[in-house]
């Protein structure tokens, strides 16, 4: 609720969104019916769900017990769910291990890869789309995104200090701003995988990255699962008149539909090995 404002039009174009990106995902896991892939950090499922109406056996992975209750509502018996951590995966063995967006918020990333290669076969596979979020992260925090902020510079930046204030008193900052695409590449080769690539795509686009022209759902909208909403931010960040005087210059532009996006994704598949254990990831 928190990332759409409650709003279902926001829902419907974050899928539209993400349709694509699990196409990709699907596409370079290259799986094989009857294969089983495992959907590490499943959120709502939407890999996992794609990868079930390909012919794949699916274990859905999260820690949230709520995630895997939602994706167990819609695939059934049709699957398996364990509640586990990308750092901890426990005993499965698999052959296709897909992440979208989870080492954003996983500290430990070197041990995610080193789960990653242990739970898979000989010549399984990863596939993983991450969105890199040090690009244009100044320009970010600086106008959240709005092509003018004149007269309220000044005010949107103590905002911007209060999303970044919450997400480090939580943990949440840091593991979704500590790495590029060049350490997905050396986490995924450190741990041994083979046969790695990395498909980067930066854009830049005269659209907002808010995705809706309704104020209020804007301001209830948050960036992440870890972040403020923007009307908490400014609620604690501003006094009343200062808030006032950001919607003023705010409110036009989000109902205009204007907007600035600055965002960069990263597709990233490998293999590992023939001749290694499916447990341990050390070579026979």
């Amino acid at each position: 609720m928190r990332r759409d404002g409650g709003s279902a039009e926001q829902r419907h174009a974050a899928l539209e969104f993400l349709s694509p990106i699990r196409e990709q995902i699907l596409d370079r896991a290259e799986i094989r019916p009857g294969e089983v892939l495992l959907d590490v950090g499943c959120g709502d499922g939407l890999i996992g769900l794609g990868a079930l109406d390909r012919g794949a056996e699916v274990v859905f992975s999260d820690i949230s017990e709520a995630c895997l209750a939602d994706c167990r509502s819609v695939a059934g018996d049709a699957a398996m769910y364990r509640v586990a951590s990308a750092t901890d995966l426990g005993d499965l063995v698999v052959d296709v291990v897909t992440t979208r967006s989870v080492l954003i918020y996983v500290a430990d990333k070197r041990r995610a890869f080193s789960e990653f290669f242990r739970v898979l076969q000989p010549e399984g596979r990863i596939s993983i789309f991450e969105p890199i979020n040090r690009f244009g992260l100044q320009e970010r925090r600086g106008t959240y995104g709005f092509r003018d902020v004149a007269g309220v510079e000044e005010l949107l930046a103590r905002v911007g200090a209060e999303f970044v204030r919450v997400q480090e008193q939580t943990g949440g900052l840091d593991p979704m701003i500590d790495f590029d695409e060049r350490d997905l590449m050396t986490l995924a080769e450190e741990a041994g995988f083979e046969d790695i690539r990395l498909d980067l795509v930066a854009e830049v686009k005269n659209v907002p990255m808010w995705q809706t022209r309704d104020w209020d759902v804007f301001l209830n909208s948050s960036p992440n699962p870890l972040a403020p909403t923007f009307r908490e931010a400014m609620n604690t960040a501003l006094t009343p008149g200062e808030t006032n005087r950001v919607t003023a210059v705010l409110r036009p532009q989000v109902e205009r539909g204007e907007g600035i996006t600055r965002l960069a994704k990263a597709f990233l598949t490998a293999r590992k090995p023939a001749g290694t254990h499916a447990d341990d990831g050390h070579s026979l």
